[in-house]
């Protein structure tokens, strides 16, 4: 990942303000207390145990992380603002006996599929949106497709990614932005007119979030990971 332009100063204050962001989105979360946070430089990783279901996370956790960037975004030039792309897998993670974590295969999943091109394609044509969050396959089919209603499946996008680092199905959602009405899961999309100007820190790959979830156990949720 490139590091923030502008400068030691602006990169500072704008991890800065990505740690605080999710920092203040995890406390407010039920059960965000027992979450795992990895901090990676510009970017985090985080852990969410077993006992916290996947449509939990998607539904609390992105909501209110989309809040606080409103909150923060709100009245700077694009430049001093940020963009986040999360992306949500499942699977189980390594953690040391001090509850730092290690690795694991839904950490590295979660940030190929992070970046794949139509994430960032979705992102560019739509500047208004603040995050862009892409699930895998299952985590869609098993915690959005056939869960909670309240999580908006008509709101993904489905998307075929082929790259060297990431191969498959996967689904993209835009918070910030109405869903749209032609759409659905699969369907198209209204065309979107970017907004001419800089471009915010993470629209650049300045600042990048990648949340994914992996789970340490057969129920769990897990991961948030940038980079």
């Amino acid at each position: 990942m490139n590091s923030s332009e502008g400068g030691s100063l602006r990169h500072t204050r704008l991890v800065e303000a990505l740690h605080e962001t999710i920092g203040t989105a995890m406390a407010e979360c039920p059960l965000g207390a027992t979450w795992l946070p990895r901090r990676d430089g510009d970017s985090m990783t985080i852990a969410v145990p077993a006992n916290v279901g996947k449509g939990q996370v998607l539904g609390e956790f992105p909501p209110r992380v989309e809040r606080e960037l409103q909150r923060y975004n709100s009245g700077r030039t694009p430049e001093a603002q940020l963009w986040f792309r999360m992306a949500v897998t499942h699977g189980d993670v390594v953690v040391d006996g001090n509850g730092q974590l290690l690795g694991g295969e839904a950490l590295v999943e979660a940030a190929r599929i992070r970046d794949i091109d139509p994430l960032r394609e979705a992102m560019d044509a739509a500047p208004e949106a603040y995050i862009g969050l892409v699930l895998t396959d299952e985590v869609y089919r098993t915690s959005v497709r056939d869960g909670d209603p309240a999580l908006t499946p008509n709101a993904y996008h489905r998307v075929e990614a082929k790259s060297k680092s990431y191969q498959g199905t996967a689904w993209i959602r835009l918070l910030g932005i109405a869903p749209p009405r032609n759409g659905g899961p699969g369907g198209p999309r209204e065309p979107r007119t970017p907004t001419p100007g800089p471009r915010p820190a993470s629209g650049d790959i300045s600042i990048v979030t990648n949340h994914g979830i992996a789970q340490t156990g057969p129920d769990s949720v897990a991961v948030m990971r940038n980079g």
